[in-house]
Order: C-alpha cells, then structure tokens, then sequence
C-alpha cells in the first residue's frame, strides 16, 4: 500500500467547492472530491499547526504520560513502511525540531524567491522524487505546504478576472428595473399619460443646444487594482465592505491559483499510476480567518467555523467508494488509526483517542462519535468549543485584559456562518454544554473558572 497526504495549511473547509462555495473556482480539487470520501464534519481538536502535528503523529513529544507508546512515524517503520517528508513550506513556517524526528527521508522543494507561483518548486522535483519511489512498495508520502498562509504569491490574471465578475455583478443589481403598468400616476389614464409623452416643448426645441465634448482620443487608462497579498494579522472591521471585497477576491484568486499547480502535481501522480496504487488524503491543520468574526489569521483563540472547521477528503485506489459523503464528527487524531489501517498496521494505545475511518468510508458504521470539542490557547486567551449535529456552543475560558467575551450559542447547520447568537433563550442547554466542556479539559491544563 502507498499512501499520499496533501496539507494545505491555513485551509479553512468553506474556501473549498465541496464544502458548498459556489463562487470560487477549484476544479482540480473538485475532481479529488468527487473521486474521493467527503469528510463533512471534520473539526480541529485544537486549530494550531504545532498541536495538529503531534495529533497527526501521536509523537513521543506528546505521550509525556506514557513514552512506551510508540508513534505513527515508529509503527510504520517497523513495519517496513518508507516515510518521506516533502518540505514545501517557507522555512519560516516550519513545524518544531521534534516533527522532523522519526522520517526515514526530508525532501526540501522550499519556493523560492524567483519562482512564479507558489509551488513551482514542487512541481519542478517531485517527479524525480516519484521516480524513486517507483520500486518501493509501501510508503507515506506527506506533502506540508504553506502557500495558502500570508504573504501570498497571488497571480494577477485571476485576481482581476474576481474582481471583473465582482464589477459585473454589481453592475446588473444597480440597472433600474423597466417600469410596467403600476407605474402609472394614480388617477390618471394611459391615454392621457401617452398624450402627454406626445405633446411637444416649444420652447425646448428651439433652445441653443449645450455644448458637446467629445472625449480625447487617447484616454487615460486606469490602473489596475492589485491584491492585498499581506493582510496584517489582527483585528478588522467586518463592516468595512469594500476591504472585505479586497481581501476575498485576493483569497479567492490565490486558491484557484494553487488549484491549477495541484491539479499539475495530480497529473504527475496519475503519469505514474498512482490513482490506482494509492490512497490521497486531503486535510488542514486550521482555518484562516479571513475577517469573518473580526479578526484576520490567528489573533484570538476564537473557535469558530473559519477556524476549526478543516477538510477532509480521502481518495482510495481506483476511486473505491466515489463520491460518497460523512456526515459524522471526526477530528485530526482519527487521521493516524486510518493510516495505520490503510497500510494493514495494528495501532496501540498510543494513538487511542482517534479511530479508523475505513468503516465509515466503507459504509460500515454509521457512528463515530456524537460531539467534537475544541479547545485553544493563543497568547493571553483561551477557549473551549463543543458541536454537535444541532448546536455549536463557545465558551471563553480566558480573556486578554481589557477586552470581553460573553459565551455563544449558535444553531447547527442553520446558522453556518454563526452570527446569530441564541445563548439568552437556552441557558440551561448552555449550562449543560459549559459542564461538560471543563469535564473534557485535562487537570494539568489548569484552566481557571469562567
């Protein structure tokens, strides 16, 4: 068995069009989607790339209360199982030392300065890499990019062909609509109406006529608008509309555009056979806020859908069960049992808080778990998160001085987008999910009372 992992860094599900957007092209990935098992709930235990890095691995690092437990990386090698990391992030957003620990081989295709587009490095060594492992049996292949993570290389043809649409858009919402009879004066007959459109102003017609200017036979051509390529980290006004635009039409823009180099690394796996021998896995380590709650990137610790809501979409060999869709919660730690499983490996109690989703995506089950929680600490802040199929519930555990927060409740899958916050009619529904959210934290974590 071989096995290829995609991690788009940065991904949040809703930029994605099999998670339902309607407005931003992906036609390579919508392919994988449809070739592949939908994952439709797949929340992040905690949106941060170094915590989904040991609940991917279940490393040592993370296993302080049991070291005996070996990790994925350890079980796959003992298994005879080739591991290669393919390094095609910017250095400075590398993983800690200890995630490199345990490959058998690190594959650097870093972008480069002069490159055009963000994975041009990529696309340019991985056939060589692929050509090496065409004698080798059983492998992971793990592919971490970053391209999706600010400063974006954002190409300009698409970013001006979003904002022409945009333009377009706009423009056909703006024309007056063509009146209809309804429109007539009251009390007023048609017949009179027409006589009076008939009749003639004298007086008009025999005025001098205005002056005409005729435009200069050269016009001034106006530049074009250009991404925002570095939208700073922090705090933004969602009711900015036109920043919003901005800032969307050059998301946008950067996603089709890693669109099209996937859909070239693709072509490379398919050239050498490895839609058939292989299972491709697709996931994120968290969202990108994107300005949806008030905040660009990773500002505050606030668990919402752009941040924990990831994908997750598994292509077997052949496309075996194509086009089929998850409903069920799963989270990042169900991610090594699964590799385990697809390789014919028997995982430990190492990696016990996740499970196999080979039943799920079988059609053998129908229940993995009723609930996923999230929980998050970023600077002076933390939060806890719990959704289940009818309600997301967001609990402040800390919040920066100066600042507050108030716990939310929100109805699934109504209020996607959650802003309509339903806590003060269901505070007993909220009592019970704050009971048991700090019943799921850790003793260690020593969280203080809200």
């Amino acid at each position: 068995m071989k096995a290829i992992v995609f991690v788009l860094r940065g991904c949040s599900a809703s930029w994605l069009g099999a998670y339902g957007n309607e407005w931003i092209a992906t036609p390579n990935l919508d392919r994988f989607a449809a070739e592949g098992v939908v994952f439709d709930r797949h929340i992040s235990n905690s949106p941060d790339h170094a915590a989904a890095c040991r609940t991917w691995f279940a490393t040592e690092t993370a296993l302080q209360d049991n070291p005996e437990n070996p990790s994925l990386l350890k079980t796959l090698r003992d298994g005879g199982i080739k591991t290669i990391l393919v390094r095609a992030n910017h250095p400075d957003t590398d993983a800690p030392d200890w995630f490199y620990a345990g490959w058998d081989e690190l594959f650097d295709v870093r972008p480069q300065e002069e490159d055009r587009f963000a994975l041009d490095s990529l696309i340019r060594s991985l056939p060589s890499l692929l050509d090496r492992l065409a004698k080798v049996p059983d492998f992971l292949l793990w592919i971490d990019m970053d391209s999706l993570l600010p400063p974006w290389k954002v190409r300009q043809d698409v970013f001006q062909a979003y904002v022409e649409d945009a333009e377009e858009e706009n423009k056909y919402e703006k024309e007056p609509e063509a009146e209809d009879d309804e429109s007539l004066l009251e009390g007023e007959s048609e017949a009179e109406q027409t006589e009076e459109e008939d009749s003639v102003d004298l007086d008009a017609e025999l005025a001098p006529e205005e002056p005409v200017e005729y435009p200069s036979d050269i016009e001034e051509e106006q530049e074009p608008v250009t991404p925002w390529a570095d939208p700073p980290t922090g705090l933004f006004d969602a009711k900015d509309a036109d920043a919003r635009e901005w800032l969307h039409w050059s998301l946008a823009a950067m996603v089709t555009g890693l669109d099209a180099e996937l859909g070239l690394i693709f072509q490379q796996l398919r050239d050498r056979g490895l839609d058939r021998s292989a299972s491709w896995l697709l996931t994120s380590d968290y969202g990108y806020p994107l300005g949806e709650h008030g905040q660009i990137g990773l500002h505050r610790p606030w668990l919402h859908e752009e941040l924990v809501h990831l994908p997750l979409i598994i292509r077997l060999p052949n496309a075996d069960e194509a086009c089929r869709r998850v409903g069920q919660f799963t989270q990042p730690s169900d991610i090594a049992p699964t590799l385990l499983d697809l390789f014919g490996q028997v995982h430990g109690s190492a990696i016990s808080e996740g499970v196999s989703l080979l039943p799920l995506i079988h059609g053998e089950t129908t229940t993995v778990r009723e609930s996923a929680i999230s929980k998050l600490e970023f600077g002076t802040a933390s939060e806890l998160a719990i959704r289940t199929k009818e309600w997301a519930f967001l609990l402040p555990v800390k919040v920066p001085p100066g600042e507050s927060r108030e716990p939310q409740l929100f109805s699934k899958p109504d209020d996607r987008w959650e802003v309509n916050d339903l806590r003060a009619r269901n505070i007993e529904r909220c009592d019970e999910f704050e009971e048991q959210l700090k019943k799921s934290v850790d003793l260690h974590d020593n969280l203080p009372e809200v």
